[in-house]
């Protein structure tokens, strides 16, 4: 580029529910290379409802773009999208004085995109020290009469066998009594 190129940012209105983010960015891509546009940064900024319908659309895409263009050429890449119908809107401002830090930083987007994979590990992590925990899966398979038990349910050990209900001892009291009444 040469120097009369200044810095841009736009915010571009897209159809909403194109899954791939690449694939919903290629109208922009287009604009931006028939005006010779040196892109920097295309990020998804948000998918909302929106407040009136937009070319019989009632959500859409946003996405920020930064990129470096001339001046010339702003007025015909605003009017290229306004011609192009999966592009339902485009705001396009002058943004010389940001750093590259400014241009890279996150949007709503892409911050709500981290937290949703940092809890997805947070659960994977917690699912695999779960599975960690559970007894091996070859003490789980025994049926349940081969499973050791816990101490309080182990049989106790028999010292002689049962005596039939004539022969056993009577009570203290009923000892006492004389045989004859």
């Amino acid at each position: 580029m040469n120097e009369k190129t200044k810095t841009y940012e736009g915010m571009f209105l897209l159809e909403a529910g194109t899954p791939n983010f690449e694939t919903a960015c290629e109208p922009i891509r287009k604009v931006l290379d028939r005006s010779q546009a040196e892109i920097l940064s295309i990020k998804p900024w948000d998918e909302r409802k929106l407040a009136y319908e937009v070319k019989h659309n009632k959500r859409g895409l946003y996405v920020l773009t930064y990129f470096r263009a001339d001046p010339a050429g702003i007025a015909e890449l605003e009017n290229d999208c306004q011609l192009n119908e999966q592009i339902l809107r485009v705001l396009i401002l002058h943004r010389d004085h940001l750093s590259d830090e400014q241009i890279s930083a996150d949007t709503p987007a892409t911050v709500a995109k981290r937290r949703a994979a940092q809890a997805a590990e947070r659960q994977a992590a917690a699912k695999a020290k779960a599975e960690a925990e559970q007894p091996p899966a070859d003490e789980a398979a025994k049926p349940a009469d081969e499973q050791p038990k816990p101490v309080d349910e182990q049989p106790k050990p028999v010292d002689e066998p049962a005596k039939p209900a004539d022969e056993q001892p009577k009570p203290a009291d009923e000892a006492a009594k004389p045989a004859d009444e």
